[in-house]
């Protein structure tokens, strides 16, 4: 049906091929629903030989990259740090061969430097984090090398023509948002007039949005997320709360902010209560840490409730400042009533704890009028810096690749973007 459709709306069917026919199901092996072209295709540059039928996706650096379908690890390589647009370099790539258990595999090369943990013999699922895309082997720009291959004695097999579900064997050029996207249980957590807290460690509960995410020691059950503020007008990475609301009224909202990774002076928490979204900030979190009072909130009744946290503080990219995902805490608290509670590393309402304090053994630091912690102008530390992304590569060469994303600029696109929105089942935004 979204296949007639798009075909009859676009006019170029061309564009859409049919759904693949062999086993497992591939899906594309970046993010959902984000973006990227084909800049190298088959039998053209060095694709000859065993890797004839691979593709090069533009990638930028950094980019994760998922598995296509389940499968067990064969091969991987992850301790090369050399590269560069010469034959020479052809045995430097890292790579990872997941192997489908039917005599047919999937080799990416040019992963970055150890940016995998997995081990031969371990089990991945389709949309599982694999590694990340670097510039090691003979590589003239940043991309993934994919190829499907029949299993061999080595890493690098013979290739065969494979297809995508939704996509079959994209050309180049034309713009894929991604279809592998997960199948996400629903959040079942809901205020029921206590007081419920929500780990960023849980999957069903907690959204991690893009790409960018890294793990953090320390903080609420010794550990949370991070990655690096910026001043974009949009976000690049979000991170969602998510509840429902079984028994309605007044709830004290406070989020727990760790000793790490936590440097942005403009964090801003936005609440939806299910009547209104409600934003509180900026906090600085590199002043205060531990529980911190983000008010009390009139929440109805319903599902699609959350507390959100995005990258784009306003904070320019250069500052190197964190900004941290914790955990969330919702607490009952009706007119007149002690809502009062110490959990194992808090005080109550946003007290401090053994993970660090603020200023005010009350609250977890200073407030305004508001109840919400004021920012200041102190300066935050450095830390490891984001994987700078690439720029388009040089026509021609080996391995040529770069990153191009579609600027919207295509109707395809827009309908095939707005089928995978409603394929997906987690809330929006």
């Amino acid at each position: 049906m979204a296949r007639a459709l798009f075909g009859s709306v676009i006019g170029f069917a061309w564009l859409v091929p049919a759904l693949a026919s062999a086993e497992p199901p591939l899906y594309l092996p970046w993010t959902c629903e984000d973006v990227y072209h084909v800049t190298n295709g088959h039998n053209t540059n060095s694709h000859t030989g065993k890797d004839a039928w691979a593709w090069d996706f533009g990638l930028p650096v950094g980019t994760d990259v998922l598995a296509p379908a389940d499968g067990i690890v064969r091969l991987i390589k992850m301790n090369s740090n050399s590269g560069g647009c010469d034959g020479a370099y052809a045995n430097d790539a890292n790579y990872v061969v997941i192997d489908f258990d039917d005599g047919t595999e999937v080799l990416y090369m040019h992963l970055a430097q150890g940016s995998s943990n997995l081990q031969v013999g371990d089990a991945v699922q389709q949309g599982d984090v694999v590694g990340r895309v670097g510039l090691t082997g003979w590589v003239c720009g940043a991309h993934l090398h994919m190829q499907v291959q029949s299993t061999c004695d080595s890493w690098y097999c013979q290739s065969f023509s494979a297809e995508f579900v939704d996509y079959g064997d994209p050309a180049e050029d034309v713009p894929l948002p991604s279809n592998n996207c997960p199948v996400v249980e629903p959040c079942e957590v809901a205020l029921d007039g206590t007081s419920t807290t929500i780990d960023d460690a849980d999957e069903r509960c907690f959204r991690k949005v893009s790409s960018w995410w890294w793990p953090g020691d320390g903080g609420w059950q010794d550990a949370h997320q991070w990655t690096w503020t910026n001043d974009d007008a949009e976000p690049d990475t979000i991170g969602r709360w998510e509840f429902g609301v079984q028994v309605p009224g007044s709830y004290r909202v406070s989020a727990f902010i760790p000793d790490a990774q936590a440097k942005s002076q403009m964090a801003t928490y936005e609440i939806q209560t299910g009547a209104e979204m409600v934003a509180v900030g900026p906090i600085d979190q590199s002043t205060n840490k531990g529980w911190i009072d983000l008010g009390v909130h009139e929440f109805v009744a319903g599902e699609e409730h959350w507390v959100r946290l995005r990258d784009n503080t306003g904070e320019h990219r250069d500052l190197d400042r964190e900004i941290a995902f914790d955990a969330i805490r919702l607490e009952w608290a009706p007119a007149g009533a002690d809502t009062g509670e110490t959990g194992e590393e808090g005080g109550s309402h946003g007290g401090t704890s053994g993970d660090g304090g603020g200023d005010d053994a009350e609250t977890g630091g200073p407030v305004d009028d508001d109840g919400v912690p004021p920012g200041t102008d102190g300066e935050s530390d450095g830390g490891p810096s984001l994987p700078p992304p690439s720029a388009d590569a040089d026509e021609g060469g080996c391995h040529v690749g770069g990153p191009r994303r579609s600027a919207g600029t295509f109707v395809a696109l827009i309908v095939l973007a707005a089928r995978m929105r409603r394929r997906r089942r987690r809330a929006s935004a």
